[in-house]
């Protein structure tokens, strides 16, 4: 994504987020807590796009998606700290990174569990490269309901092209496959790069080339 949203003034929630309220839903742990401490200098629940705010149905069970604006203190941020807020919150999230005048959207693909519709599970989180702040923002996507929308920042997050009759969940676990064949090709070529028998390496190099072909397959 290369473009900024122009959220409707109508779904604008404006609310700051205590840390210590997402703590009473999340239960995170210290380690994560140093993590928002050090990290994050204020959560704003920004906008509440919902039928009632943005005008569109109710669908697939995506109800509500919510904004929110996090503003960082070193432009790095844990996925362990937005894993807490998604915890804390029952809604799809996008985020909205700021940091320096520039921002950066973040998401994952979140919905109820199959085995307890109470839950939420999500995958694990896309973001854009960083734009600056000031840049023109353009309108919400044209879509007919509120899950349409909610794929649409999704598929704007998420720099792989969607396959011909291929579903959100289809496209998502592509992506999630993608991700760790790239870390096995990481830690195959440290591993190439350590070994000493050349008969070893010719095998692994032919190890790698089958990944990087299997990468390939899984980018188009």
């Amino acid at each position: 994504m290369s473009k900024l949203y122009n959220f409707p003034k109508a779904a604008a929630f404006g609310k700051k987020l205590a840390k210590s309220k997402i703590y009473e839903h999340a239960t995170p742990t210290s380690k994560v807590k140093d993590l928002f401490i050090a990290q994050v200098e204020k959560i704003t629940w920004a906008y509440k796009l919902s039928p009632a705010t943005i005008n569109l149905p109710v669908s697939d069970g995506v109800q509500e998606v919510q904004v929110f604006n996090v503003s960082l203190k070193t432009g790095e941020l844990s996925p362990d700290v937005l894993q807490t807020i998604d915890k804390a919150i029952p809604s799809p999230i996008l985020f909205v990174l700021t940091y320096k005048e520039k921002c950066r959207y973040v998401a994952a693909y979140k919905r109820p569990s199959d085995a307890d519709k109470s839950k939420w599970v999500g995958s694990s989180y896309f973001e854009t490269d960083w734009m600056s702040d000031s840049q023109e923002k353009a309108e919400l996507p044209v879509v007919l309901n509120m899950a349409a929308l909610y794929h649409s920042f999704l598929k704007a997050v998420i720099p792989l092209p969607f396959r011909k009759g291929e579903t959100l969940d289809e496209f998502i676990l592509r992506v999630e496959q993608l991700r760790i064949k790239k870390r096995e090709a990481g830690k195959m070529e440290s591993r190439i790069k350590k070994e000493k028998q050349f008969n070893r390496r010719v095998e692994l190099n032919r190890s790698l080339n089958e990944l990087k072909q299997e990468i390939d397959n899984l980018k188009r």
